[in-house]
């Protein structure tokens, strides 16, 4: 049970952090929680349904949420927050890119394709792409026609 020296506790921890670990304990709870959402959307979902969910956010770029598809908005806004941060972190970083300079070389044409490799966890897809982009900034052939 929780009292309230534990949260002061809590509180005096979180004020001795650095930026660096606040943030990486704020990643580590959004990847709980999307890891959660995850869990309960496999569990609740048939494996249609599931296809049916993925297919629309390929398609679209949104988690279809409310009652009839059985997600609710945060978990949606969740999930896409920690799949953008696992993006940042684990992928553009290494390469020297944010999403917004990724983004800046990404045709709206690609999107679907990046995100059923999202969907499907296919993070290779994501470096490779990444090496590109971050080679043809550094020779200046990003910014040609």
């Amino acid at each position: 049970m929780s009292t309230a020296d534990d949260k002061t506790d809590d509180a005096d921890t979180d004020e001795e952090l650095t930026d660096d670990d606040k943030d990486e304990k704020q990643h580590a709870e959004f990847v709980r929680m999307a890891d959660q959402s995850l869990d309960r959307f496999r569990e609740t979902h048939s494996e249609p349904q599931q296809q049916f969910i993925v297919d629309a956010f390929v398609e679209t770029g949104e988690i279809p949420t409310g009652e009839a598809f059985g997600i609710e908005e945060v978990e949606a806004a969740v999930v896409m927050v920690a799949f953008e941060q696992h993006l940042d972190r684990n992928v553009l970083r290494q390469h020297g890119l944010t999403m917004a300079t990724y983004m800046e070389h990404v045709d709206d044409a690609d999107l679907p394709a990046l995100r059923r490799a999202a969907a499907k966890g296919e993070w290779h897809v994501f470096h490779s792409h990444a090496q590109v982009i971050a080679a043809a900034r550094k020779d200046g052939s990003a910014y040609s026609d």
